[in-house]
């Protein structure tokens, strides 16, 4: 016997409390603190890096929150958009001379 409902598909709808899979756009921040991060610490220590690297510890804070509470869209959206402008921040800051 067969049970009542439609057969299941393999990209069909997941149970509640499966392993959940990750939004391409969580993917890019989180990729985008490590890379951050990253960058620096290849950079001498001074105002500018430690003001950059109290954004992207705060950045993360916000991201590791959302494992226990999911983000509303618009809050994934506004951190994509902060982490990708601390990103080029920090990749300008790389390009600069050496003092």
């Amino acid at each position: 016997m067969t049970s009542g409902g439609p057969p299941k598909l393999p990209g069909g709808p997941k149970p509640p409390g499966g392993p959940r899979l990750r939004s391409t756009r969580l993917n890019i921040v989180e990729q985008s603190l490590i890379d951050t991060l990253e960058r620096l610490r290849e950079q001498p220590a001074g105002p500018r890096v430690r003001e950059l690297r109290a954004k992207a510890d705060v950045y993360e804070r916000a991201l590791r929150a959302w494992t226990t509470r999911p983000p509303t869209e618009e809050a994934r959206a506004a951190l994509l958009k902060l982490v990708l402008e601390l990103n080029v921040d920090v990749m300008s800051l790389g390009k600069l001379p050496r003092v």
